[in-house]
This record gives structure tokens, sequence and C-alpha cells, in this order.
């Protein structure tokens, strides 16, 4: 018989091979073994949490999540202690029993009881987890284009660039990173994360007289036999707009001799403006990262919306795994704060667990959900639900 419950330090190594199974199995164990997060796997002393379905004496499926309250966290303008969930793997033989919807459902109250009133993860599948009421709330941009798809802009001659390979650099890279979150919406690399970057690439700062004003990473991997090496570029961040075309200056200039360049960037990045020819490249939106509410009054109480929103919205909220937040609310708006208040009154709306996480997520503006049908409601609770929730909202935490 299957058990399902918290893991214990003796359930570790099983664990891990599953997990080895589901996303490293072209990499031999021992080397696995030493990636740095795996000493993370179940310490909660430090808040990281594992819960495992075990047939006998062997994990058959795992879940893990942690819980932070750094002020880096911030959801709709203010810090928001969420669960992030990560290490989801079931192994082949038992998938399809529905293991993963019963860790969920105990392991989601653990995190209403840790204070997290949001979940947030990184899907390997989107509709796997709307399964469990997670919604889209995070937009990327991912270019490919070989080198003389790409021309260099007007650059500046006084900034000069450096690489980094100091461990106090990696500060001066979060504090660059920092200065994106202009543009709203951004999520940050994690400390251990970013050693690893630099550990395996090459990270260049850019610089001029008043000091560190950008950064880019830059990964060789192997292309098809006989071919030359492709190119991966990421973490491109930029104090100023008129560093920009320095750091693509950068790219072109790294790009000689590669058959392929691959650029990850946030979607406000302007890659596209230095295409000479837009027809020969590729360039897509994509989502990451999904969300979903866990405690509506916590998330309600945790956010800010903007000041001028006056009016109320009663919602009649079904949860089947965060059965706490069944029943009516009153949404009610009081100068940039927002309470959930529990109703008798009739309500305006009713939406389900994952409908309630599209409408906050800030993907999709609820004006727009209504149109697509995927909400049922006026069209005045619509724009009531867009003036407290509206879309491309300031969603910004340490990625993981």
């Amino acid at each position: 018989m299957i058990e399902v419950r918290e893991a214990r330090e003796e359930d570790r190594e099983s664990a891990l091979r599953v997990l080895w199974k589901a996303f490293e199995s072209t990499t031999g164990y021992e080397d696995y073994l030493k990636q740095e997060w795996i000493k993370r796997w179940n310490t909660p002393e430090k808040e990281n949490y594992a819960y495992v379905a075990v047939d006998g004496s062997k994990v058959v499926s795992s879940l893990s999540f942690f819980t932070t309250a750094e002020q880096e966290q911030i959801i709709r303008g203010a810090p928001v202690r969420f669960g992030g969930v990560w290490a989801v793997a079931t192994d082949p033989a038992y998938r399809r029993k529905g293991l993963v919807r019963k860790i969920f459902d105990i392991s989601l109250p653990r995190m209403r009881d840790e204070s997290a009133s949001l979940s947030i993860l990184d899907p390997f599948y989107r509709p796997f987890y709307e399964k469990f009421s997670y919604a889209l709330a995070e937009k990327r941009a991912y270019h490919v284009f070989t080198r003389d798809q790409i021309r260099v802009g007007k650059t500046r001659n006084d900034i000069t660039s450096r690489e980094a390979k100091d461990p106090d650099d990696r500060k001066t890279i979060q504090q660059i990173e920092r200065t994106m979150t202009r543009f709203g919406s951004r999520f940050f690399t994690s400390g251990e994360f970013m050693d690893y970057v630099m550990k395996n690439g090459i990270m260049h700062i850019l610089e001029d007289d008043s000091g560190p004003v950008g950064s880019v990473w830059f990964n060789f991997t192997k292309g098809p036999p006989r071919e030359p090496p492709e190119l991966t570029v990421g973490m491109s961040r930029y104090a100023r707009d008129d560093v920009f075309p320095s750091i693509v200056e950068l790219v072109r200039n790294h790009s000689v001799n590669v058959s392929k360049v691959s650029w990850w960037t946030d979607a406000d990045v302007p890659v596209r403006h230095y295409f000479s020819d837009i027809h020969r490249t590729e360039s897509h939106l994509i989502g990451s990262m999904m969300m979903r509410v866990v405690d509506i009054e916590g998330y309600c109480r945790s956010i800010k919306i903007p000041e001028d929103t006056t009016e109320k919205v009663t919602i009649e909220l079904t949860d089947d795994q965060c059965p706490w937040n069944n029943g009516i609310f009153t949404l009610v708006p009081d100068g940039g704060k927002l309470t959930a208040e529990r109703s008798d009154s009739e309500p305006d709306i009713s939406l389900n667990a994952f409908q309630l996480s599209e409408v906050i997520a800030g993907i999709t503006p609820p004006t727009l959900l209504r149109s697509l049908k995927e909400i049922d409601c006026d069209e005045k609770t619509a724009r009531r639900l867009e003036d407290i929730f509206p879309a491309d909202a300031f969603v910004s935490y340490t990625r993981f």
C-alpha cells in the first residue's frame, strides 16, 4: 500500500534516484549527486520541506517546497511569503495514479501553516499544473539567430567590459539585476545559481565612469557533428537603456564562428530592434512560472493595489485542495490596500481556484478572461476585478 507523508532522512537516497530518473538521466548518478541543490532537499530547519509517496521503503513520487519571506520577493508591490514548489517527480511505473495530487493535498496545508499565502512553481508541462489550480504568471522572450542576422547600434565609447571572476562580482551583478525593476515584473537570480553560472560560462560586467552598468552571460555548447559550437546568451541586464547597444556588440563579438545564437531575455529587452532581417530569425514570447493562491485572505492582506481603486467585488470561491478558501468574500479596496472579508452578500462572480489564479496572475486581464469565456460575469464586475488586479503587475522574486 502506498503511503503519502512528509519525507524522512532515510528517504533521501530513494527520493534522489526518482528525481535523477525524471530530470537528469543523461548525467551519471555520481555527478548528479554533486549538484548544488542536492543538499537543500528536505532541510526543514532551512524552510525547505519534502513530501513523498512511499511503496514499502521505496519513494515513488516526490514534491518539495520552500517558504521565504525575503524582501526581494515582491508580488503586486509588496513582500509576499510564498511556497516555491520544486523537485516534483514520479517513478514511471507509478504514474497516472494521482500521487502528485495526493502530495499536493498535504503540502498545501503545510504551506498555509508556514504562513505562505501564495505558491509559485516552474512547470515542465503547463496543463499538468493547471489541474492543481496554478496559472501562468510570467512572460519571457527567447530569440534564435545567426551572427549575420544581428547588427550593432550606436554604442558609447566610455563603456568598457571585463570578465567577472571574483566572488565579490556576484553582488555587483545582482545589484545591476535589481535595476531592471524599472520595467516592472522581474525575476532575480539566487546567489547559489549565480555562482554556478559564473563557473560554467563567461560572465561580463560592463562599466562606465559611474561604475557597473550592465552584465551579460555567454555559454558555448557543442552543436551537431562537424558543425561549429552554439552560443547561449543570458542574464543581459542594464541600468540604463543606452548601455544595451554595448551588450549587443559583445554578443556579436562572441558569436564569431558559432552556428547559432540563442538569447534568453526579459520580454521588454529590445533584441529584435537589432535584427537585420527579421524574416530569418526566431523570436518567441514564452511563459515560465505559474502561481496559485494558497490563502485568499492572507494574500489580499499582503499585496498592494492601485490607490485609486475603490469599488468592491464579492466573489464566491470554490477550492477543493484549500478548503479554507471556500465561501463568499467581499474584496474591499482601501487606499492601496486590500482585504478579503467573509460575506453573506450575493456574489458578483463565482470562481474556482484556477480561475482565481488566472485573475490574480497578471498575464491575462479579467476583462479579456471574460471575453474568452474563462470567467463568467458581467462587464462591470470584470472591470472592477481588473482595477484591483491589473495586468502586468509588479511580480519580482528570486528564481529557483
